[in-house]
């Protein structure tokens, strides 16, 4: 029988430049003794909110999870700092040092959140030591692109991005002003940041709902100049590292994250067939089923982690509500 529903506690955390961090943690009802705690990091344009089903499925098992927004997304505001990843990385750091601050961790991220976690493994190894595993969803050992593949659909995609990238680098308060007039409904529009406390983190859909236009285009900027530091740093993880990527992703194409499998020789890699950029989405049972294998305590008769690089032809499927 799966335990009762989880509690979830809103935490703030200072960063190093004093932005408060919005973190969320979920404890279950009754916590299995010997697990990990989860840390989970969501992606560019999104909130803590992606891994709300996970969250549910994971506490059921008796594991705590961590959950954040964040800088720049959901009720984490940009700050002073400048919006780098390793900026980011820093702010990962503070939220283990202060949240979870002893016992073994699981780390999971997606998309913007993998490249975090890459940087975190090279900037803060202190942390290394209780990494029982990472997952890495939607990863790549390149800055991002514009152009996801060389076929029509591509170059057209491509075009699309450039033109709102330019728009929202060269014009942000002309972009602000019409983000301003947008419903509020919509995933762009613009809104204050709230004054008080969450009581959770907001929808993704609002992510970037109090992030002004400036501040997203030095975020793209980023993201398209960043250097991947050395990935040899996650060897070290050996079988403990999972990279997972969607074989239809336009983001992140799944060569990338093959790419940077290639460098890993000794983790797991999972291609999901049929499945784009929302990996997380499509199949949080599956993703959740992965963390948790890992967040049970090490044996050496029952690795936590699939035994083999490839994916299984038949996968379980989730909803995401």
């Amino acid at each position: 029988m799966r335990n009762p529903p989880s509690a979830t506690e809103v935490l703030s955390v200072s960063a190093a430049d004093g932005t408060r961090l919005s973190a969320y943690r979920d404890t279950p009802a009754r916590p299995c003794p010997g697990g990990a705690t989860v840390v989970l990091v969501h992606g560019a344009s999104v909130t803590a909110d992606l891994w709300r089903v996970h969250a549910r499925h994971l506490t059921s098992l008796g594991l705590t999870v961590v959950r954040y927004d964040q800088r720049a997304h959901g009720h984490t505001p940009c700050g002073q700092a400048p919006l780098t990843i390793r900026q980011l990385a820093d702010d990962l750091h503070q939220i283990l040092t202060h949240v979870v601050p002893a016992g073994p961790l699981v780390l999971a991220g997606h998309s913007l959140g993998a490249l975090v976690l890459q940087e975190l493994s090279a900037l803060h190894p202190q942390h290394q030591a209780r990494i029982w595993g990472m997952v890495l969803l939607s990863a790549s050992a390149r800055g991002a692109t514009v152009l996801p593949g060389r076929d029509p659909r591509a170059w057209l995609l491509a075009a699309g991005r450039s033109l709102a990238a330019l728009a929202c680098t060269r014009a942000p308060r002309t972009v602000d002003f019409l983000r301003r007039r947008l419903p509020t409904t919509h995933p762009y529009s613009l809104a204050p940041h709230p004054d008080r406390p969450a009581d959770g983190p907001p929808r993704c859909r609002h992510g970037i709902r109090h992030t002004h236009t400036r501040d997203l285009a030095d975020l793209w900027q980023c993201l398209r100049r960043y250097q991947p530091r050395d990935a040899t740093v996650l060897n070290q993880f050996g079988e403990r590292l999972l990279l997972m990527a969607g074989a239809d992703d336009r983001h992140i194409p799944a060569a990338h994250t093959k790419q940077l499998a290639a460098q890993l020789p000794a983790a797991r890699l999972e291609i999901l067939p049929r499945t784009t950029h929302a990996l997380p989405i499509r199949h949080p049972a599956l993703i959740s089923d992965r963390i948790a294998r890992l967040a049970a305590e090490p044996s050496p008769h029952h690795p936590p982690h699939p035994q083999d690089r490839s994916f299984p032809n038949s996968l379980p499927s989730g909803q995401f509500h």
